[in-house]
């Protein structure tokens, strides 16, 4: 397949990368010196033009033949833009647009207005992690995957939980989900069936939305979250706001931001959120306003620093839950040095958007946020290895796991004497190995460039 990307800048750099792992990839950028770094670190083609430009789009899309096209532009009118030329120049073109502004999320094609196929919203999709983060009290990482209806959650084990001490097999899990692997003291272990849970282990699991929340509860809630603290009156905090006060709970929302134009603009916007005017990395404004003392603190700045100051503060003062995002993945491991678990990579949001919207057909499903690990589909046909076996006689090496099967339109959370038929698109779980270790296993590779 050959893609176009309009635009190198963060968003278009992390497309490029993904993408480049599996197709064909031109790169449109105007600026020479971003051009010329994106030559240097990936393996795509660039041309150094306007995007927007109608010309150079039809230049583009008819000299590299393209079945797809990105647009990642800082306009979020010009990437709607673009998708809706190409179109007009190759309507068979699939088209994807990145926004900013959720005023943006116009209908696609999907939903009967031809022009955009796809629109992804970093910021939305930032907003709604952080939510489930927020509601489920033991959750400290979430993706959902909703084109296949599910979600993947990863929830830290505490001493006065419920289940410390239980064996994994023995848990009366929801019956629409999996556990698919443990974290423990650094390592992953996917056979987890006979491990009993220890206090500090991180317990992953793949399931329908509602059986999260059931695995959630099972965990055990001393304290149900009720109230949190915003800080930033950015687009990801005011849809946050929204998320937390338009939830069927009762949710006590207050959000801090410095500007005293943002905040009459979120006073007009939000209902039932206390909207307060303040330096929140002020100490004395961060104990008058007791950041640190409600269920969960979530910082939305858009710079590093700030919210990388506030995690620092959140852990002197250890606070409950600690929510954050960062940009650059330098700051990544200076956030981890935090032990701050619910941080949200910009980086892995649009990898694994990109992932869900260009890549769904190439059987790649999603990365997980704090490793390696990745999901793929296996499909099932005369050149597998798991035709006709059973999932305990298929004799998964530790760090490859079999989590479900797709057959017939609905899934299955295989048990040890499920069978695998020909058809079947078999959901797996890697620890990040290597495509030639896939193959002795599988019978044949994958399509991520693992």
């Amino acid at each position: 397949m050959k893609v176009i990307i309009i635009g190198a800048g963060d968003v278009g750099f992390v497309c490029a990368e993904t993408i480049s792992d599996v197709h064909d990839v031109l790169v449109v950028e105007e600026d020479e010196d971003i051009a010329d770094t994106l030559k240097g670190r990936l393996n795509v083609s660039v041309l150094r033009e306007d995007g927007t430009n109608p010309r150079i789009l039809r230049y583009a899309i008819e000299t590299q033949n393209a079945d797809v096209l990105v647009s990642t532009l800082h306009s979020d009118s010009d990437n709607l833009f673009v998708c809706m030329m190409a179109k007009r120049i190759k309507p068979s073109i699939r088209t994807v647009a990145t926004v900013d502004s959720p005023d943006f999320m116009i209908e696609t094609t999907g939903e009967g207005v031809p022009g955009v196929d796809d629109i992804i919203s970093p910021n939305l999709v930032t907003a709604e992690k952080m939510y489930r983060l927020c509601v489920l009290e033991n959750v400290v990482e979430y993706e959902a995957l909703k084109q296949m209806g599910v979600c993947v959650a990863v929830f830290r084990v505490e001493g006065n939980h419920q289940i410390v001490g239980r064996v994994v097999m023995h848990l009366p899990i929801p019956k629409d989900c999996t556990i698919f692997a443990v974290y423990r003291d650094g390592d992953i272990i996917t056979t987890p069936e006979i491990l009993e849970i220890h206090s500090g282990d991180r317990i992953c699991v793949f399931g329908s939305e509602q059986a999260i929340i059931a695995f959630n509860d099972l965990m055990g809630v001393e304290e149900v979250a009720r109230e949190f603290c915003i800080l930033g009156g950015s687009i990801v905090g005011l849809n946050l706001a929204k998320m937390l006060s338009e939830d069927e709970r009762k949710r006590y929302v207050k959000i801090i931001e410095r500007d005293p134009e943002v905040c009459k603009h979120l006073s007009r916007e939000l209902s039932g959120v206390v909207v307060i005017n303040a330096d929140y990395t002020d100490p004395d404004i961060q104990y008058d306003e007791n950041i640190f003392r409600v269920d969960s603190t979530i910082s939305t700045s858009s710079r590093d620093e700030t919210n990388l100051l506030i995690c620092m503060s959140a852990k002197r003062h250890s606070a409950r839950k600690v929510i954050a995002r960062f940009f650059m993945r330098e700051y990544e491991d200076i956030f981890r040095y935090t032990d701050l678990q619910t941080i949200i990579g910009f980086d892995r949001i649009i990898s694994n958007e990109i992932i869900k919207c260009v890549l769904s057909d190439e059987l790649a499903i999603a990365r997980m946020q704090s490793s390696e690990g990745v999901f793929f589909t296996h499909i099932v046909d005369s050149e597998s290895r798991l035709r006709n076996r059973f999932v305990g006689d298929a004799n998964m090496p530790e760090g490859l796991r079999i989590v479900a099967i797709r057959r017939d339109g609905g899934l299955i959370y295989p048990l040890l004497d499920t069978e695998m038929r020909d058809g079947d698109a078999v959901i797996m779980f890697s620890d990040g190995r290597k495509e030639s270790e896939l193959i002795k296993v599988l019978g044949k590779g994958t399509t991520l460039g693992l």
